[in-house]
């Protein structure tokens, strides 16, 4: 038997098609896509269909607790905690010698009172800590030099739950009236 050393006959070559290789580009592309849009877009936080209604004295801090049906276990690391007026707000958030901010009671809940410190292990402002929702309960506090009356939309967080990151409104709406 004899071996044939050299080309192969009739000159068949096959080619690599150089389009082929780069096919990992848009597969990339999409993937990273859909990895930014879900870092965005965490689950919703609760809503409640209600109004809590809460009522201090001129220079009297009221906390009131932001209650929602359903909580489920999350971890929310808080950046930032704002308050809007609803349109049908008798003063609004400029008001001179108003206050309202958003506390994290620890390990406890409140309904409405003004020294959470016995409901709660700890009272710490909400921007830059975490909320544990299940066992944490967020706070709205107002305190106001003057009298007024002021009906806030629910408390608007940005948050971080994991690698997601978010926007979200959280809670009920808030109608607080400061008597003088």
């Amino acid at each position: 038997m004899q071996t044939l050393a050299g080309p192969t006959p009739g000159g068949l070559v096959v080619a690599r098609r150089r389009w082929v290789a780069w096919l990992w580009l848009p597969v990339l592309f999409v993937l990273v896509a859909v990895g930014l849009w879900w870092m965005g877009h965490p689950a919703a936080l609760p809503l409640a269909d209600r109004t809590v209604t809460a009522s201090a004295k001129v220079e009297q801090r009221v906390y009131v607790g932001v209650t929602v049906d359903g909580s489920v276990d999350r971890e929310l690391a808080i950046s930032k905690a704002a308050f809007r007026t609803a349109g049908d707000s008798t003063n609004g958030l400029d008001a001179d010698g108003l206050e309202v901010e958003a506390w994290i009671c620890r390990d406890g809940a409140i309904s409405q009172t003004t020294a959470p410190d016995r409901f709660c292990d700890d009272v710490i402002p909400a921007e830059g800590n975490s909320l544990r929702l299940g066992n944490d309960q967020l706070m709205v506090s107002i305190q106001s030099t003057a009298a007024v009356a002021l009906h806030l939309e629910p408390v608007e967080l940005t948050f971080r739950d994991g690698l997601q990151r978010g926007t979200d409104p959280f809670g009920p709406e808030y109608e607080f009236v400061v008597i003088g």
